[in-house]
C-alpha cells in the first residue's frame, strides 16, 4: 500500500470515527451489542471475523436495516474508538455488506427525516468530503515535513499548530469551504502558513475603534507600515492624513474587495486597498486568529469560510467583550479577582476595530485584538499547551503527546503510570474546578472554557501547573452579580450583551466546563490507556462536590445531580445546515440531553455488571424449609430455558417477550452490555425458578418519569414456576431485595409494575413498596412505587437479621 492511500484511508478513518461518536452522543436508536450469536446467522458470521467481541448495533429498522461497529476502546465519556469495517444488514433480506463513511452519512440522513423534516443531507455530504480532504492534505504534509505534533516540550504556536485531527465530537471536524487547495496551504495552521497581512486605509468616520489598554493600535499599526509602503501607497497616505491603516487576513480582504459596500466605498474615497505589506504572520489553531512572535498583538479576523458549522465572523457585540473584561479586569474586582485565584490567566482582546458604511457594520472588518503573552524569545518558548491539542489522539503510528507526558514523568518519578495519571489528573482539577466554580460565584464571570479556549502550562515534571483562558466570545456575566459588575464599571455588558440568566447559566457551564474540557481530559486518559474511566470519573464527582455546600448558583448541583445533561448536537446543528453565526437565530444550535456520566459514582457493577457467573447470594427460609439463591445470568447457559419461560401463557401478557429466539437473543445481547438492567437466576432448592431484572434508573427510560437519583435502583420480578404450592414468590422477592439493599450504593429501590398487575402490587406492599403515583409509560400504564431499606424492615424484619449476618 502507498503511503499517499494509506494515509487517505486514515483521514477517512478519523472523519469516520468522529462521525460515529457524534451519532451516538445525539441520537438513541443504537446499543452495545456482546458476544457472537447462536440464532442470527447472517450477523454471526460477519461479527465472527471481527477482532472484538463487543460493537455498536444501530437500530435503523424503520429504514429497512441495521448496521454493526466493532468496537476498540468503550468510553464512559461517550467518546469512543472503532475498528473497522462498518457492516449494514438488510433486515428484509437479511443481505450483509460493508458500507463507507458516505453510505452511513446518508443512512442517517435518511433516519433522521424522520424526526427532523428539514434535513439536507448533501450540504453535509459536501462538507464531509471536503474534511476528509483537507485532513488528507494535513496528514501528507505532516509526513512529507517530518513535523512533530506531541513533543515533550513544545512553544505556544508549535502548540497551536499541532491540532491535526481537529475537533473530535463533530462530524466534518477539518471542514474549510472556502479555501481552495493552495488557500489551505498558505493560511492553515496544520501547514504552519505563513503570510503578510493585507492592509486598507480608511476614512476615520467609518471607523469604531477602542482599546482598552491604550492609544488605538491602528497608530501603532501606521508608525510600523507607513515606512515601509511603495510610493504610490505613501502619496495616497499623504493625500489623506487622517485616514486610519487597517491590517486584514489576506484571504478574507480578497472576499471583502468583492463585496458591494467596499465598491461603493472605493469608489467614494472612503477605503483604499493598499496590499500585502510587513511582517509575515501565522495562524494559531483558531485560523483567522493570526500570530507573530515579535508582535505586541494577536490579530483574530473575520473570516468568511465556512469551518465545520458556520462562517467565522466577529460579531459587534462579541467585539465588545474582550474590551469590557479588559476593562473590568483593570478595576479593583479584576484585580481582587486575580489575587484570588491566580491559577486562572485571562488572556483578553483589549481592542477591536470595526468598519461601517452608513450606520451598518461591515461584519468582515471586524477585528479583535489580543494582548500577545507570548511575545519575544522566553515568552515564545513557555511550555503552554491547548487544551484540546493535548487530548488529541496519537496520529500515524505516534503516541499522543499526553502518553509521552505521563510516561516519561512515570519514568522519571520511577512511579506507576496510572498513578502519575491520576495525579496528573488531580492537578489539573485542582487548578480548574474550585478557582472556576469560585469565580463564577463570588465575581459572576462565566467563561467558555472548552477545549479550544483553554492552555494549559505544564511545570518543569510535566504536571499541570496554570489555565490560561482566551476568546473574546465567551466571556459572560451571571445575573446574580450584574450589581457588583455593574458597580465595578458602570454600563458594562450594555454593547456585549454579555449578562447571562442564572436558569441558563448550569446546562450551558456544564457543557462548556465539563463535557467539552473535564470529560474530554478524561477521555484522553482513558482512551490512551493512561488510567481507568471510572477511577477518573469518581475524581471529577468528588471534586464537584466538594463544592456543592459553597456553590450558590446551582451549577454544581446540576453537574453531580442532574440525570441528563445539555449536550451541543453537531450533527444534527450539520445536517439541518444551521449557520451558528447567524445573528437572526435565537438558537443558533441544537442542543440535546445527554446521560450524565458523573452518575457513575454511584452505579453498582454487582447488579448490573457482575464479573461472576457463581451464587452471589443464598438465604434458607426455615419455616418453609427452603432455600433460595441467585446468580447472574449466563446466556450460554441459560438462554434456552429463560425463552421457554417467556413463552409460558402467564408470561406473555405482562412480560410480552415472547416469539422467535433470534428475538429474545438480539435483547440479552444489547442488554447485557449495557449500563441499564442486568438479569438473574433465581432458584428454590437448587431448581431454576424464577428471574429478576435489578435496573438503574439513571439509564433505564422510566428515570424520566420521575424526579430519579443517582443511587435508585429498581427490579423486574418474573417467577416461571405455576403451581401455587411451589412458586414461593414472596421469598423469592425478599431474597432480590435482600441483595438489592445490601450493596452500599442502593439509596431505594423502586417499581413501576402495570396497574393490571395485582398480584405483583399485592407482593410489593407486603414488602414495603409505598404507591407514589401513576406513570404513563409508552408500553404501559404503571404505579411508581418505592421501597427504602428502613420501609423494607419494618415490613420484613427477619430481612434485617439476615443483612448483619452477610
Amino acid at each position: 500500500m502507498s503511503m499517499l492511500k494509506s494515509i487517505n484511508e486514515y483521514a477517512v478513518t478519523i472523519n469516520y470515527t468522529a462521525l460515529i461518536n457524534c451519532y451516538m452522543k445525539e441520537f438513541t436508536n443504537w446499543s452495545r451489542y456482546l458476544g457472537i450469536p447462536e440464532y442470527d446467522d447472517a450477523i454471526a458470521n460477519r461479527l465472527q471475523k471481527t477482532p472484538t467481541n463487543l460493537h455498536i448495533r444501530i437500530d435503523f429498522s424503520t429504514i429497512g436495516c441495521d448496521v454493526y461497529i466493532p468496537v476498540n476502546y468503550f468510553s464512559e465519556t461517550g467518546r469512543h474508538l472503532f475498528d473497522f469495517p462498518v457492516v449494514k444488514r438488510v433486515i428484509e433480506t437479511d443481505e450483509v455488506s460493508e458500507i463507507d463513511i458516505y453510505t452511513f452519512m446518508t443512512l442517517i440522513a435518511e433516519y433522521a427525516k424522520g424526526i427532523y423534516s428539514d434535513i439536507d443531507a448533501s450540504v453535509v455530504m459536501n462538507r464531509l468530503s471536503n474534511s476528509i480532504e483537507n485532513l488528507s492534505t494535513y496528514l501528507n504534509y505532516l509526513a512529507e515535513n517530518k513535523k512533530q505534533v506531541n513533543d515533550l516540550e513544545m512553544s505556544f504556536i508549535e502548540s497551536e499548530q499541532s491540532l491535526i485531527l481537529g475537533h473530535i465530537l463533530h462530524p466534518v471536524p477539518k471542514s474549510k469551504q472556502g479555501f481552495n487547495s493552495e488557500d489551505l496551504i498558505q493560511y492553515s495552521p496544520e501547514t504552519c502558513g505563513r503570510f503578510q497581512l493585507f492592509y486598507f486605509l480608511i476614512n476615520p468616520e467609518n471607523i469604531i475603534e477602542k482599546n482598552a489598554d491604550g492609544e488605538p493600535v491602528t497608530k501603532e499599526i501606521a508608525e510600523k507600515l507607513y515606512p515601509i509602503l511603495n510610493i504610490e501607497h505613501k502619496n495616497i497616505c499623504d493625500q489623506h492624513p487622517s485616514y486610519q491603516i487597517i491590517p486584514m487576513h489576506p484571504w478574507e480582504a480578497k472576499y471583502l474587495l468583492n463585496a458591494e459596500e467596499i465598491q461603493i466605498m472605493q469608489q467614494q474615497g472612503l477605503l483604499f486597498a493598499l496590499g500585502n505589506y510587513g511582517e509575515y504572520f501565522t495562524p494559531t489553531s483558531s485560523v483567522r486568529t493570526v500570530y507573530n512572535e515579535d508582535s505586541n498583538w494577536m490579530f483574530k479576523f473575520s473570516l468568511h469560510v465556512k469551518i465545520t458549522n458556520s462562517e467565522r465572523i466577529n460579531l459587534f457585540p462579541e467585539l465588545h467583550r474582550g474590551y469590557d473584561i479588559s476593562r473590568l479586569l483593570k478595576t479593583d474586582w479584576g484585580k481582587n479577582l486575580q489575587n484570588d485565584f491566580p491559577e486562572i490567566d485571562f488572556m483578553v482582546d483589549p481592542a477591536f476595530i470595526a468598519v461601517q458604511l452608513n450606520g451598518k457594520i461591515i461584519n468582515g472588518f471586524n477585528i479583535s485584538i489580543r494582548r500577545n503573552p507570548f511575545q519575544g524569545k522566553e515568552n515564545k518558548n513557555k511550555n503552554v499547551t491547548l487544551l484540546a491539542a493535548l487530548c488529541q489522539d496519537g496520529i500515524l503510528g505516534q503516541a499522543s503527546r499526553l502518553q509521552n507526558i505521563i510516561e516519561t514523568t512515570a519514568n522519571n518519578l520511577d512511579l506507576p503510570v496510572e498513578q502519575v495519571a491520576l495525579d496528573w489528573f488531580k492537578q489539573y482539577l485542582h487548578i480548574c474546578v474550585r478557582p472556576i466554580v469560585g469565580i463564577l460565584n463570588t465575581y459572576g464571570l462565566a467563561c467558555e472554557f472548552h477545549q479550544q479556549n483553554v492552555m494549559i502550562e505544564l511545570d518543569k515534571k510535566g504536571f499541570p501547573a496554570k489555565i490560561y483562558f482566551r476568546d473574546n466570545q465567551g466571556f459572560f456575566f451571571r445575573e446574580g452579580r450584574k450589581e457588583l459588575v455593574s458597580k465595578a464599571l458602570p454600563g458594562i455588558a450594555v454593547e456585549s450583551q454579555s449578562i447571562i440568566d442564572e436558569e441558563s447559566l448550569a446546562p450551558k457551564y456544564t457543557y462548556y466546563l465539563v463535557t467539552n474540557n473535564i470529560l474530554g481530559v478524561v477521555n484522553a486518559l482513558g482512551c490512551n490507556r493512561l488510567a481507568d474511566e471510572k477511577k477518573l470519573i469518581n475524581l471529577v464527582y468528588k471534586t464537584f462536590k466538594e463544592l456543592e455546600n459553597e456553590d450558590e448558583t446551582g451549577l454544581v448541583s446540576y453537574i453531580i445531580n442532574k440525570r441528563s445533561w445539555y449536550t451541543k448536537g453537531n450533527l444534527i446543528t450539520s445536517l439541518q445546515n444551521i449557520n451558528e453565526a447567524d445573528e437572526s437565530l435565537e438558537y443558533p444550535a441544537v442542543f440535546l440531553d445527554t446521560p450524565n456520566p458523573l452518575n457513575k459514582y454511584f452505579f453498582s457493577d454487582k447488579l448490573i455488571k457482575p464479573d461472576t457467573k457463581d451464587m452471589v447470594y443464598s438465604r434458607y427460609f426455615e419455616e418453609e424449609d427452603i432455600n433460595i439463591s441467585i446468580r447472574p445470568f449466563d446466556i450460554d447457559h441459560d438462554f434456552e430455558m429463560i425463552h421457554e419461560w417467556f413463552n409460558r401463557e402467564h408470561a406473555k401478557p405482562f412480560w410480552k417477550m415472547d416469539g422467535p429466539k433470534k428475538d429474545l437473543e438480539l435483547w440479552f445481547r444489547t442488554i447485557l452490555p449495557s449500563d441499564e438492567q442486568h438479569s438473574f437466576i433465581g432458584y428454590v432448592n437448587d431448581i431454576p425458578q424464577f428471574s429478576f431484572e435489578p435496573y438503574w434508573p439513571m439509564r433505564d427510560i422510566v428515570g424520566a418519569y420521575y424526579d430519579a437519583l443517582p443511587t435508585d435502583y429498581g427490579t423486574h420480578f418474573f417467577v416461571a414456576e405455576t403451581q401455587k404450592d411451589r412458586k414461593y414468590s414472596f421469598q423469592s422477592f425478599q431474597v432480590a431485595l435482600d441483595y438489592i439493599f445490601m450493596l452500599p450504593e442502593v439509596g431505594k429501590c423502586i417499581g413501576e409494575a402495570s396497574v393490571d398487575a395485582v398480584p405483583t402490587d399485592k407482593i410489593i406492599t407486603r414488602l414495603g413498596y409505598t404507591r407514589e403515583g401513576v406513570i404513563e409509560m409508552p408500553h404501559k400504564t404503571a404505579y411508581l412505587t418505592f421501597c427504602t431499606r428502613e420501609g423494607y424492615w419494618e415490613k420484613c424484619p427477619e430481612s434485617r437479621l439476615e443483612e448483619k449476618n452477610i
